[in-house]
């Protein structure tokens, strides 16, 4: 027989065991069939879309760590700019987590461990963190499984939105929190903002709701402090509990500072946009926190029928908590108050922010303002889209009162069961909490295949360019592609895309882009010697079609501008795909071309009389550039310059401008630095300025004052008649 020592030991691991296994087997059955196809698809809506953005999030998590780069900015996007991915939803905690599988599996697999680890590991968690509340372990069952089992929970893995999906940590930083308030040490400060940073590198919607979450905490705490504390006392003792509840706060910030400065002064609404006219819509509706299962396959319909007469088209509004998850918190925050107080208040607190700056109820804007509105303003969050994420924080503490309602269930019902009845009726309600809150049928998957081509590229020498290109569209095609052959792209889809001109003034990409060609311009060379001369330039190396798109016709303006630039047979075709090679013998040479600005292109014949006057140099660029074409300039005019190569250069830039009705000041700036000035007269004339440029691509800004033209109604100061690079030389 065991020893008593084993005994005990096996009754202490026991409680984990059996929670690990049913939070793992809920997870299995509420995403059913998903374990059966851990490599094949993925859960996800609108053709999984979103689920696949995910896979590449994790795919580049991994790619970045194994190769010693910074994950938080990549390459191969927006190429070739990159981008810039700590604000965007990375999912970066999620990536570490997923990091064996990704590496051993692939991405899509590593998108379905996320998944199902939603419901282990925060289910695990919330069982650890509830059970060292109330004491009791067959209740902290039943709390993990009412979180994990939400239907709010539930909404984000059927929507494939990983950042919301992944639940994971709020419980353990929950747990960091309640031992932080209940026995402060510096030692728990640090570890609860360490986790409390990890929650937002895991979802920047959970690290800020997490951050509200732990001021409402610090508070109510702070009010139980001062109701049992000597009168003399009570400040005191409730400005200690604030003050050590903020901590956690106060340490996230300044983890964050470096990130938050560049943010700030980089222009927060800029790059975050601002986001607080949707904010109203996108709160949480009161009803719909009380609402069954929108979900569930057997009155989900009807509800969202219901739904849908009060906000036709209404979008990522599910918030709701579970009946069954109802029932208990409610028993538990009113018939366990004495104990359960603190976390009723603290889920009311939550719900309270969940419903945005206004109270809505069934579709009714009251106009009474709620204290969302009184942080709504702040930079960061006002960046926020849905206030109503912050459900989760109330699910959660919900949690905690429903394992309390189960407490008291058992006193009244069942006060001398046995431990085995307990954990038998415990069971029995984790079966109706699934059946009721959490099930939600049996789950289609969305498959989308990497098209063999691309993982039979050799290493990447070269950009890539994917047609279509869908730029500031949501669209993960080109993701799952880049999965694949792994070389940088043209575009691609964050959720808050980056400002990104490339594709709109660069010759060859822009004709492309928008599959029609200006064949004169003042650039010199014209058309189609720019495009070869640019393409070149930034090492493009192919050009994919991707014929199940949809765009016939645009593809068939994209051939015919290729058979223009001489590229007119693919080097790859298939029903699904087509692609042409950029010519490896196109002379590499550096590229001047004109940016933001400029007005568009125009025709006027009769200033060739005009350059004729001043000279044969003039008149030569006139008609160089078609006997008048001219495009007039603004206050500031940018002129793109590309060094190909692996060293600086200097390049002698030659303008032909002409000012307009009066001489005028004009100045050619490198960021900072002033590389020329000269006064430009109405004759036309061209001026010439030599700098020196390093590898990649600068842009230089043309400025001069502005007269206001009534007949065209622009503010004019130049006229550009020609543009070109008259000699370059490679620095030693």
């Amino acid at each position: 027989m065991p020893s008593v020592g084993r005994r005990a030991a096996i009754a202490g691991i026991a409680p984990h065991l059996i929670a690990l296994a049913i939070y793992t087997l809920l997870g299995v059955l509420l995403t059913w069939p998903l374990a059966l196809n851990l490599t094949n698809g993925v859960i996800g809506a609108v053709g999984g879309v979103d689920a696949y953005q995910n896979a590449w999030n994790l795919w580049w998590v991994a790619r970045a760590l194994t190769s010693l780069h910074n994950p938080f900015f990549s390459p191969l996007l927006f190429y070739p700019d990159g981008v810039d991915l700590f604000w965007q939803p990375l999912g970066f905690s999620q990536g570490v987590l997923a990091l064996p599988v990704t590496l051993t599996l692939g991405p899509v697999a590593a998108v379905n461990w996320i998944v199902l680890t939603s419901f282990t590991i925060g289910g695990y968690a919330t069982f650890l963190f509830v059970r060292r509340v109330t004491g009791n372990a067959a209740a902290a069952l039943i709390a993990g499984a009412t979180f994990i089992c939400s239907p709010y929970h539930m909404e984000k893995v059927i929507d494939g939105n990983l950042e919301v999906a992944s639940i994971h940590w709020l419980p353990f930083y929950a747990y960091a929190l309640f031992l932080l308030l209940d026995s402060p040490s510096w030692r728990r400060a640090l570890a609860t903002g360490a986790l409390l940073l990890w929650v937002s590198l895991g979802s920047w919607y959970y690290g800020l709701f997490a951050a509200i979450f732990t001021g409402c905490a610090a508070n109510i705490w702070a009010y139980g402090v001062i109701r049992t504390s000597a009168s003399d006392q009570r400040l005191r003792r409730g400005f200690q509990q604030v003050a050590w509840g903020i901590t956690p706060l106060i340490i996230w910030t300044l983890a964050l500072t470096p990130a938050l400065y560049a943010l700030l002064t980089a222009g927060a609404d800029e790059t975050l946009w601002d986001m607080r006219q949707v904010q109203r819509e996108r709160a949480a509706d009161l009803i719909d926190i009380f609402l069954p299962s929108p979900v569930h396959p057997w009155w989900g319909p009807a509800i969202r029928a219901w739904r849908n007469q009060i906000y036709p088209n209404a979008v990522i509004w599910n918030v709701a908590l579970g009946w069954l998850a109802l029932s208990l918190g409610l028993l538990g925050a009113f018939a366990a108050r004495r104990v359960s107080w603190r976390w009723s208040l603290l889920a009311l607190a939550c719900l309270i922010f969940a419903l945005g700056p206004e109270l809505k109820i069934a579709g009714w804007h009251t106009g009474l303002p709620l204290p969302y509105a009184l942080i709504q303003d702040m930079p960061v969050i006002r960046s926020g889209q849905r206030p109503n994420h912050m459900a989760v924080m109330v699910s959660l503490s919900l949690s905690v009162l429903a394992a309390y309602g189960f407490v008291v269930v058992q006193q009244r019902f069942a006060p001398r069961a046995s431990t085995v009845r307990v954990w038998g009726m415990a069971l029995a309600l984790i079966a109706l909490v699934a059946g009721i809150d959490g099930y939600a049928g049996p789950h289609a998957l969305v498959e989308r295949r990497i098209h063999p081509f691309y993982t039979k590229l050799t290493a990447p020498d070269g950009a890539l360019i994917p047609l279509p290109m869908y730029l500031y569209v949501n669209r993960s095609e080109n993701l799952i592609a880049q999965m694949g052959h792994g070389r940088p792209i043209i575009g691609g889809y964050v959720a808050r895309p980056p400002a990104y001109s490339f594709t709109q003034y660069t010759p060859g990409v822009r004709e492309i882009r928008y599959g029609e060609v200006e064949r004169q311009d003042v650039v010199s060379p014209g058309w189609p010697e720019s495009a070869r001369r640019a393409l070149a330039a930034y090492r493009f190396r192919y050009i994919t079609m991707d014929l199940q798109s949809g765009a016939d016709v645009y593809f068939a303006h994209v051939r015919s501008l290729l058979a223009e630039m001489g590229v007119t047979t693919p080097v790859f075709a298939d029903e699904t795909l087509e692609v042409y090679a950029v010519p490896d013998t196109w002379e590499v040479t550096p590229v001047v071309f004109l940016g933001d600005g400029w007005k568009p292109l125009e025709r006027q014949l009769d200033r060739m009389a005009s350059a004729s006057a001043t000279g044969r140099d003039e008149q030569h660029d006139s008609e160089r550039n078609g006997g008048g074409l001219h495009r007039w300039g603004g206050a500031d005019n940018a002129i793109w310059l590309v060094n190909p190569y692996d060293a600086p250069i200097y390049v002698e830039l030659a303008l032909t401008l002409e000012s307009y009705e009066t001489a005028r000041p004009v100045e050619l700036w490198h960021g900072k630095r002033r590389l020329a000035r000269w006064e430009v007269q109405r004759p036309v004339r061209t001026y010439h300025v030599g700098v020196t440029i390093p590898p990649g691509q600068v842009i230089l800004r043309l400025r001069a004052p502005t007269t206001y033209d009534s007949y065209s109604r622009r503010d004019l100061s130049i006229v550009a008649l020609n543009v070109r690079i008259a000699d370059y030389v490679l620095e030693p």
